[in-house]
C-alpha cells in the first residue's frame, strides 16, 4: 500500500506511535517492525511459521461514505445492500486494529496473503506458508490467480452449508437481518502509482490512483 502520489509525502510510522490495543490484539504469530517494501510504513512480520489457509480478521476502521474519506491508503471497501458502498477507514490508528498494519505487495508474486470479504467484513487470508522472517504482504488479483479462486471457492462452499444447517435456518427465522455466512464484493481504493482494474464474475474491482 503506497501513499497517493498526489497527497504529500507523510511522516515514517513510528513503533512507539502504534496504539497499546493494536500491540494486544497482535496474534502469536506475528510482529509489528519497519517495512521493507516501504521505508515509512510499519510493517507485520511472521515471527513463528504461518500454514496456508490461516485466516485474519476482521479489518477494523471506521465505516464512512467514500466522500468522507481524505486517505485512500487505510481502507477497504464495502457493499451493503442497505447503504451501498461504505468504505472501512482505518486512518486513525486508534480506530483500527494490527491488518492495519500489513502493507501492499509491490506484485502478485510478493504476496502471501490476499483480502476476502465475509459477511460484510474484509479478512486477510494466507495464500502460502509464511516462514518466521518475512513480511505478511497482501495483494488482490482476484478470481484470476487459480489458486484464489480455489480459495474463494471454498469459502463459498463454505457459506452453501452454512446456510443450509439447521442452526442457521432457526437463526434467520429467530433474527430478522439473519445469521447466514455471506462471501460477497468488495473494492480496494488504496494508493498505487500504477492502478489496476480486475473483472470477476460478481463484480468490478478497482485501485483508485
Amino acid at each position: 500500500m503506497n501513499q497517493n502520489a498526489t497527497e504529500p509525502v507523510a511522516a515514517a510510522e513510528s513503533l512507539a506511535e502504534v496504539p497499546e490495543h493494536v500491540l494486544r490484539g497482535l496474534p502469536e504469530e506475528v510482529r509489528l517492525f519497519p517495512s521493507a517494501v516501504d521505508k515509512t510504513r510499519i510493517g507485520v512480520w511472521a515471527t513463528k511459521p504461518i500454514l496456508k489457509g490461516k485466516k485474519f480478521g476482521p479489518f477494523v476502521g471506521d465505516k464512512k461514505k467514500r466522500s468522507q474519506v481524505k486517505n485512500n491508503v487505510y481502507m477497504w471497501e464495502v457493499y451493503y445492500p442497505n447503504l451501498g458502498w461504505m468504505c472501512i477507514d482505518a486512518t486513525d490508528p486508534e480506530k483500527g486494529n494490527w491488518l492495519r498494519y500489513v502493507n501492499w505487495a509491490c506484485s502478485g508474486e510478493e504476496q502471501n496473503l490476499f483480502p476476502l470479504e465475509i459477511n460484510r467484513a474484509i479478512y486477510y487470508k494466507t495464500l502460502k506458508p509464511i516462514a518466521p522472517g518475512e513480511e505478511l504482504l497482501v495483494w488482490y488479483n482476484g478470481e484470476d490467480n487459480p489458486e484464489i479462486a480455489a480459495a474463494i471457492e471454498e469459502e463459498r462452499a463454505s457459506a452453501r452449508s452454512k446456510r443450509s444447517s439447521p442452526k442457521s435456518r432457526k437463526d434467520q427465522v429467530e433474527h430478522a437481518a439473519g445469521s447466514s455466512f455471506y462471501v460477497g464484493p468488495f473494492r480496494n481504493p488504496m494508493g498505487r502509482k500504477n492502478p489496476r482494474k480486475v473483472k470477476t464474475k460478481q463484480t468490478k474491482l478497482k485501485t483508485h490512483p
